[in-house]
């Protein structure tokens, strides 16, 4: 394991040069050491050129007028093993990324620098630790998803919840209301990246699921996509709602 992880330490990002404004931005975390029974840091955002943009042209983008953000505090100790784990794998160096790719690079108290050894598998992970961030600082709310599917023995099951990032988890009821936790951020994970690839057709959509007995997702937009309808599976995939339901069946094995 890296010595500067007991240290305090920087990690330093950037989106993709090829990301214009006014989505391209910079941050710097600044964490307090790994040696503390607690995961103390801060995070400094900077979105770059949006002085050229007005605010009706920021406002219609879904985007804050504020070109910064700033917070510190403590995050779940969840994220401590995750981060430790992750940043242990980082390699002494300097990062050159090419214009798709993200800069991010550690710096160590004495100024040695370390990057990662895959860009692309690191920055999902900082984009989601900036997700947890915001939750904490209440400037996003988790994401409240919802699944209407069949299991294996034709019963049809609906749960509804939030998916946390600050706790790495999905809270959620079923239909008599009773709550249950799934902590497996990876299946999760898995699972987000099946749903979102699908063409959510928003015109054919409802906010209200009528009926219990359609293959449904609400994917935290405020309204019901049903599969085949307003739920369209990706081109060329001719088995995307079997895999996407046995994904289901899968998670939520354990509560059916």
């Amino acid at each position: 394991m890296m010595d500067f992880i007991n240290k305090d330490f920087k990690l330093f990002y950037e989106s993709p040069s090829d990301i214009p404004a006014p989505y391209h931005f910079e941050a710097i975390f600044d964490f307090k050491g790994f040696e503390n029974d607690l995961l103390s840091l801060s995070l400094h955002i900077q979105y770059v050129e949006r002085e050229d943009f007005t605010s009706e042209e920021l406002i219609s983008e879904g985007l804050s007028l504020e070109d910064t953000f700033e917070w510190s505090g403590d995050l779940p100790m969840i994220w401590k093993n995750r981060l430790a784990l992750s940043f242990s794998k980082y390699k002494s160096g300097s990062c050159d990324p090419k214009d798709a790719e993200p800069f991010i690079a550690i710096e160590a108290t004495n100024s040695s620098t370390f990057v990662p050894r895959f860009l692309e598998f690191e920055e999902n992970l900082v984009q989601e630790l900036m997700q947890a961030i915001f939750e904490m600082a209440e400037k996003e709310y988790p994401l409240f998803l919802g699944f209407q599917f069949k299991n294996i023995d034709e019963t049809w099951n609906k749960y509804q919840g939030e998916l946390s990032f600050a706790n790495l988890n999905f809270t959620y009821s079923d239909a008599s209301g009773r709550v249950e936790i799934i902590s497996d951020w990876d299946k999760l994970q898995d699972l987000m990246n099946a749903i979102f690839i699908a063409e959510f057709i928003n015109e054919k959509a409802t906010e209200d699921l009528k009926k219990a007995n359609t293959f449904s997702i609400f994917p935290g937009d405020g309204f019901w996509y049903t599969a085949g309808d307003s739920l369209r599976k990706p081109s060329g995939n001719t088995n995307y709602f079997d895999i996407l339901e046995m994904k289901l069946r899968d998670l939520f094995q354990e509560n059916l």
